[in-house]
């Protein structure tokens, strides 16, 4: 590290949410409860740096479910600086995300439907998905009836 990147890094310290690795793992996810709502990648809340400025926390809670990094450059600096329409937007999501999940546990365990039947369901309204996209729903589905099993 050269004298300029030590001058400007002086009020940094390691991600609480990564701690200071630069990726979201598996252990991560499951420390801070988000094992349905997160995957595992570069971290969001360092944007993969692994370091944060030390007042950094006090913007932004380390578990925001919104703040994935999927957003883009734009909405995520809008969540930080707690844009009104951007904390309503994640409040959005985080419900759509519960509904979902709820959702999937019912049809599950009610309608004795499998993860296939489950995601065939999900995809009568799509006209156009990939078959990436089609395992990647499966893929989750089962992830939330798995998760659902084992806290029973």
């Amino acid at each position: 590290m050269n004298f300029i990147e030590k001058l400007f890094s002086k009020n940094k310290i390691d991600c609480p949410r990564c701690l200071g690795k630069g990726e979201v793992d598996w252990n991560d996810i499951k420390r801070l409860n988000k094992e349905l709502k997160w995957g595992p990648g570069k971290c969001a809340y360092c944007n993969g740096s692994g370091k944060i400025k030390s007042n950094f926390e006090s913007k932004v809670s380390v578990d925001t479910t919104y703040l994935t990094s999927d957003l883009n450059k734009k909405e995520r600096n809008r969540v930080i600086n707690k844009d009104e329409k951007a904390l309503l937007r994640g409040i959005l999501f985080e419900k759509n995300a519960d509904n979902f999940i709820k959702q999937v546990k019912y049809l599950n365990k009610k309608g004795n439907l499998t993860k296939e039947e489950i995601t065939e369901f999900y995809l009568i309204p799509e006209n156009e998905m990939s078959n990436e996209e089609k395992d990647e729903l499966m893929d989750y589905i089962k992830r939330i009836i798995e998760f659902d099993k084992n806290q029973t």
